[in-house]
Formats: C-alpha cells, sequence, structure tokens
C-alpha cells in the first residue's frame, strides 16, 4: 500500500481516473486529505511513478489518473484499491471503466461515469450526475439527480430537487420524494416512486404494455393532495409497471 497527505482546511475538488478496481470515498470532519492505494501484483516502475499512477493536492484539488495498462513490472491485472479521505462538503468527479465506486459522508457534488461498476453514495447535498451501462446506482439522499443507464438499477432513497433518470431495463425506485420536477423514462424497466405527505403532485405516468396504479389523488381534487404542487411527476414506459405511493412515515429525509 501506498499512501499521501495534503493540507485540506476547505472542501475539496476530487477527480480520480481508474480504469478498474474499487474506488472508496469518505467525507469527514478532517484538515488532511489522505489517499491509500493498494496495487495490483508487481511493483512500482523504473521511472518512479508508481508504473504511472498519478497523485497531486493543492489549492482546493486532489487528482489521482492511472493509465488504462499500468507500467507494472511483474504483469498482474490492472485492478487498483483506491481509497480517499477528504473534507465535508468536498465534490467528486470520478471516471472508470469497471470500478466499483463507493461514498460515504456528506459529499457537496458528485459526477461518476463508469461502465459496469456499481454507484453508492450515502449523502450528496448538491447535483449528482451518474452515467453507467450495466452498473447500479444507490443514493441515500441528494439534491438533483441526473442519472442514465442501460441494464443498471437506479435506486434513491431522498430526493431534494429534480430527478431525471432514464434507462432501458433497468428498475427506478425513490423511496421519498420532497418536491421538484421528477422525469423518469424506462423500456422494460419498472419505476417506483413514493411522494412524502403533505405535498400537492402533479402526474403524468404512462405506460404502452405494463401496469401503472397511483395512491395519489390529481392535485386540486381536494383533502391532502390539494395543497400547493410541490412537484411534478412524469413516468414514461414501453412494457415496464409504474407504482406511485405516498413515502412511508419517516422516510423523508
Amino acid at each position: 500500500m501506498t499512501s499521501w497527505e495534503f493540507p485540506a482546511t476547505e472542501p475539496v475538488d476530487l477527480q480520480i481516473r481508474i480504469a478498474a478496481g474499487t474506488i472508496k470515498v469518505i467525507a469527514a470532519r478532517t484538515q488532511t486529505s489522505t489517499v491509500e492505494i493498494v496495487l495490483p501484483p508487481g511493483r512500482p516502475g523504473a521511472d518512479g511513478t508508481l508504473g504511472g499512477i498519478r497523485v497531486a493536492g493543492g489549492a482546493g484539488r486532489l487528482v489521482i489518473t492511472a493509465p488504462d495498462r499500468l507500467r507494472l513490472l511483474g504483469g498482474g491485472s490492472p485492478r487498483l484499491k483506491v481509497t480517499v479521505t477528504v473534507p465535508l462538503g468536498s465534490s467528486c468527479k470520478l471516471h472508470t471503466a469497471s470500478a466499483d465506486i463507493g461514498c460515504t459522508g456528506e459529499l457537496g457534488a458528485l459526477s461518476a461515469h463508469t461502465a459496469s461498476g456499481d454507484v453508492a453514495a450515502g449523502q450528496v447535498t448538491g447535483p449528482v450526475d451518474v452515467h453507467t451501462a450495466s452498473g447500479g446506482v444507490r443514493l441515500a439522499s441528494s439534491g438533483p439527480v441526473q442519472a442514465k443507464t442501460l441494464s443498471g438499477n437506479v435506486r434513491i432513497g431522498a430526493a431534494a430537487g429534480d430527478v431525471t433518470c432514464q434507462t432501458v431495463s433497468g428498475q427506478v425506485e425513490i423511496a421519498a420524494v420532497r418536491g421538484g420536477r421528477i422525469d423518469i423514462k424506462t423500456v422494460s424497466g419498472d419505476i417506483s416512486v413514493a411522494v412524502i405527505r403533505g405535498i400537492g403532485v402533479q402526474l403524468d405516468l404512462s405506460a404502452l404494455s405494463g401496469m401503472v396504479s397511483s395512491d395519489l389523488q390529481p392535485s386540486g381534487a381536494g383533502g391532502e393532495a390539494g395543497a400547493a404542487v410541490a412537484a411534478t411527476l412524469t413516468c414514461r414506459t414501453v412494457s415496464g409497471d409504474i407504482r406511485v405511493s405516498r413515502a412511508a412515515q419517516g422516510s423523508a429525509g
């Protein structure tokens, strides 16, 4: 294992680009950004740059990059285990082909692009932008979200801003919508959305061959649904099912 430390009295802009392995980001109460990298079998390259891996920090930034083909003597699969600790509120921009991404703690923003890796994050107070082919997406709570997958499932706990999700066969689930514009499109994936109690919602739901069900009354029909409209929900699917309900007590985040 090789490690680095950089002073960080404020949130940093973290950027990571690796091909394969795992990426773990920890947002914590700290004034030091730390990086730990476990290399695949082999030893650092003769050029002294860890086989092409580069780590640079300072001026509010932390950048970690590795070439697709590491220059490691002795060969071995180029799968890296990268663990980074950054101050609370830091933003992350992560690019990988197949590495799984896991983020804990409170982040200010998250951008993750991967082909087959999963993306999981705890609390993200700002925007989230995730693109993946077959990897799944799991967010505990977030601000605005843009998520696009082919077959990966998208699961969001509490959504506090606009949400746009597009998937082909993946399922989309939001446990607690708190407001904003929610726009979900799938081909064969099921859609399940729960809206917190006490807000009005405009519904626009359409499935060509799938089933559509809703526990909500259209806004303006009286009762709880007669509250001022705070959310618009548009769901489109070809063969998937759509289910809209009120969120369970305590799930509003």
